[in-house]
């Protein structure tokens, strides 16, 4: 009997339904996402990009040359400078140093105000204006430096620059001239910080009314000196 009611149990027992799967199924693959293609458009920007880059490496190539030859130019109007006339860097500075003298008149005479750099020689005999000479000379021989160092910057030792017109000759000589300025400029600056520091005194204007005395007299001695070298080399180039 005890069997008979297993059986029966077992029998009243209701199977779970196994998972059936469709005949022939098979599992989905999974498909890796691929970029999409670019279409015309996008292609037409992306050479418009390349073209543009291109274009540009090349013009940056040509100003990195053009920078360069005009660099190696203007070195060797120094290192190998072009001189038709020998006589004529002579002859300017000759004409410089005259018109520094003439300003050393002026200023002693009492026609113009008193220049920086015309102070008496202590180891010159004191007679008459002699002991102001070589301050002088001192002077103009460095304002014929800058006034050279102008002139081969400008190349106006070439024949072009006192035989192709008047125009040419002006041209030549201004541009000498504001490359002479600037020589000045940074010369007398350097000149002016390394005084006024051995004496306590700082180079500002307003600091104190010794230190603006003495910039400005050294102003207008600069003045000075750029007015009267740019008449006298304008007209011996001129009649040059």
């Amino acid at each position: 009997m005890p069997v008979i009611f297993a059986i029966a149990a077992v029998l009243s027992l209701r199977p779970r339904c196994p998972v059936r799967h469709a005949p022939n199924a098979r599992t989905p693959a999974v498909r890796l996402l691929e970029s999409p293609e670019p279409n015309d458009q996008e292609k037409s920007d992306g050479q418009l990009q390349s073209k543009e880059k291109e274009s540009f490496e090349e013009e940056l190539s040509e100003a990195f040359e053009a920078g360069q030859s005009y660099g190696t130019d203007v070195r060797r109007r120094f290192t190998a400078p072009k001189v038709d006339d020998p006589g004529l860097p002579y002859a300017d500075a000759l004409t410089s140093i005259s018109a520094t003298l003439f300003v050393a008149y002026l200023s002693l005479s009492g026609l113009i105000p008193p220049v920086t750099w015309l102070q008496p020689a202590e180891w010159m005999p004191a007679w008459r204006a002699l002991p102001y000479i070589p301050p002088a000379l001192l002077h103009g021989t460095q304002l014929a430096t800058c006034w050279t160092l102008g002139a081969l910057a400008a190349s106006a030792y070439e024949r072009a620059a006192f035989c192709d017109g008047l125009k040419t000759a002006l041209a030549r000589t201004w541009r000498g001239g504001a490359f002479a300025t600037g020589m000045l400029l940074l010369g007398t600056q350097a000149h002016t910080y390394v005084e006024l520091s051995a004496l306590g005194l700082e180079p500002v204007f307003g600091v104190s009314f010794e230190t603006d005395v003495k910039l400005i007299n050294i102003a207008n001695s600069v003045t000075i000196d750029v007015a009267v070298q740019a008449t006298a080399l304008t007209a011996f180039r001129i009649y040059r």
